[in-house]
C-alpha cells in the first residue's frame, strides 16, 4: 500500500483512477516509476510504502521485514561435498562482503564447497582459513558465512549439538556413551567414518575419562583409540593393563594402556567433531 501524494509523471497516471473511486489519499498498485518517489503526506503515518512483496529481481524494492528475516540471504542446501543453494533473488555473481545463511539437509564432508545459483563452487572456511571437518556443518542448524572474494567464510563458533548416544567431551568435540564390540583397528577407523565420526583420539579419551565420575563405568576392557604409538604395524589401546610403571596393579583405569597388533579384536568408541 502507497500511502501519500506522488510527485512524479506516474502522478498525472494515477490521479484519474483516483477521481474515478473517490476522495481518497491511497491506493494499491504495482507501479514502474520513471523517477524518484517522494513521499510528502502531512503525517508521517501517511508518508509509507506497505504491503511489499518480497523480492523477485535484484532492482526490486524490498520490506525492512524481508530485510530482518533475511528472506533474501537464506537458502537450504542439498549435498555433502558439493552444497548447492538458491538465493531469490538470485545474485548476479559473488562479491566481497556478501553474507549468507545456508540451512544444509545433510552433515559436510571434508574440505566441501558452496555453489550458490550455479555461480560456480567455492572453498568454505572456518576462521584462520582452515577447511572444513566432517560434519561441521550440521543437518537442520543454520550456518551464517561470509564471501571473501575467493571463499566462503563461516561466521562465529561452527560447534553442534552432540547426537544421540554421544556427551559432550570438550568444546570440540562429542564421545560416544559406550563402547562397541571388537573389532580389529581399521574396522574401528572405517565404523567410525560411516557414522559421520571418527575414532576417538588418546587424549579426548583420556580427558573424558578423568571428567566425568562415571565414565570409567562404561569401559568393560581395552578400547582402541587413533594414536599409532610410533609403531609399524601397531596400534593404541587404552582402559586396561598397567601404565608401564613397576608394581603397576593391572586392571580398568583412566591412565592404562598398551600398545598391540592392528589386526587384533578390541572394543572401541567413537568421537565427533563439535
Amino acid at each position: 500500500m502507497v500511502t501519500s501524494t506522488f510527485e512524479s509523471a506516474i502522478y498525472y497516471v494515477l490521479l484519474p483512477l483516483v477521481a474515478l473511486i473517490g476522495n481518497v489519499h491511497w491506493c494499491n498498485a504495482q507501479l514502474m516509476l520513471p523517477g524518484p518517489l517522494v513521499l510528502n503526506g502531512a503525517n508521517p503515518n501517511e508518508r509509507q510504502i506497505t504491503g511489499l512483496a518480497d523480492p523477485l529481481t535484484a532492482d526490486a524494492a524490498i520490506s525492512v521485514e524481508a530485510i530482518r528475516t533475511n528472506r533474501t540471504t537464506y537458502t537450504t542446501v542439498n549435498g555433502t561435498t558439493l552444497l548447492n543453494g538458491t538465493l531469490v533473488p538470485a545474485p548476479v555473481n559473488y562479491s566481497a562482503g556478501m553474507v549468507v545463511t545456508i540451512l544444509p539437509t545433510s552433515a559436510n564432508e571434508p574440505g566441501a564447497t558452496l555453489d550458490l545459483n550455479n555461480l560456480g563452487a567455492r572453498p568454505i572456511v572456518k576462521a584462520g582459513g582452515i577447511p572444513l571437518d566432517s560434519a561441521d556443518l550440521w543437518p537442520g542448524v543454520p550456518s551464517r558465512m561470509i564471501y571473501d572474494g575467493q571463499r566462503f567464510i563461516v561466521l562465529g563458533s561452527s560447534s553442534i549439538p552432540c547426537k544421540n548416544g554421544f556427551s559432550v567431551g570438550a568444546r570440540e568435540y562429542c564421545i560416544e556413551d559406550s563402547s562397541r564390540s571388537e573389532v580389529s583397528f581399521f574396522d574401528a577407523v572405517v565404523f567410525c567414518k560411516n557414522r559421520g565420526a571418527r575414532l576417538c583420539k588418546n587424549s579426548e579419551w583420556v580427558h573424558q575419562c578423568l571428567r566425568i565420575p562415571g565414565f570409567l563405568g562404561t569401559v568393560l576392557d581395552y578400547e582402541w583409540v587413533d594414536d599409532a604409538a610410533n609403531h609399524l604395524d601397531g596400534g593404541k589401546r587404552i582402559g586396561n593393563g598397567g601404565n608401564g610403571e613397576t608394581g603397576t596393579i593391572p586392571g580398568i583405569d583412566c591412565k592404562h594402556g598398551s600398545s598391540i597388533a592392528s589386526t587384533t579384536s578390541v572394543r572401541f568408541r567413537c568421537c565427533m567433531t563439535r
